[in-house]
């Protein structure tokens, strides 16, 4: 990943400018997003996105083209509206949707980070997505928006995105007890929280009052 943020500004427009390709918000979807990982990258939705919402539309309900172009075009009508801003989840090798991202809070610089992947991949192929996925947006919304804390929600059984939080500094902060659904009965839920050393401060001066 390179550049800079720059304002900080977490705006659908702000993933457009920084793509490679950029596309008209009513054209083709962006085709090699600034966010790029291993595995996947993140970019802007755009309404060409609305046909393929089962992928990054994330709800108890699938979402139709109609209903998916309604809800793109209320979530992103202000960017500096403090609602979640929500991102499409692409596969690297073939820009495929796979998943979609949010972030929530950032107008007060705290960020709630989700990730999800495509219900009909198998959960392992979900956890590797979500991990890589992990592994760009939190050094992104903590280093360059310099966001004060990020916090991401994880179920317990995905061990390859909890590594990846954890290999990225970010602490285990809190635990809800089966609060996740699976065929085979509940999951824990954890939430991991990585601060921004940039806006702590030293111990040291701390101390002497300065």
């Amino acid at each position: 990943m390179t550049g800079r943020a720059g304002d900080g500004n977490l705006y659908c427009t702000a993933f457009v400018r920084r793509n490679r390709a950029v596309a008209d918000w009513e054209g083709s979807p962006v085709s090699v997003p600034y966010l790029t990982g291993m595995l996947v990258g993140l970019r802007a939705l755009t309404l060409a996105d609305a046909a393929q919402a089962g992928a990054w539309a994330r709800g108890p309900l699938a979402m139709n083209a109609t209903r998916a172009e309604a809800f793109l075009k209320d979530a992103h009508t202000d960017p500096w509206n403090p609602r979640r801003r929500y991102l499409a989840m692409v596969r690297v090798e073939d820009g495929e949707i796979v998943g979609g991202a949010a972030v929530a809070g950032a107008h007060a610089r705290t960020g709630q980070l989700d990730v999800w992947a495509a219900p009909w991949l198998d959960p392992a192929e979900r956890d590797r997505l979500c991990a890589d996925a992990v592994r760009i947006a939190v050094p992104w919304l903590r280093d360059e928006n310099e966001l004060m804390t990020v916090t991401l929600a994880v179920p317990a059984d995905a061990a390859e995105t909890i590594r990846a939080a954890e290999d990225l500094g970010m602490v285990h902060g809190a635990t809800l007890r089966e609060h996740v659904a699976r065929p085979g009965g509940r999951v824990d839920l954890l939430e991991y929280q990585a601060l921004n050393p940039g806006w702590t401060i030293p111990a040291e001066e701390e101390a002497s009052g300065a």
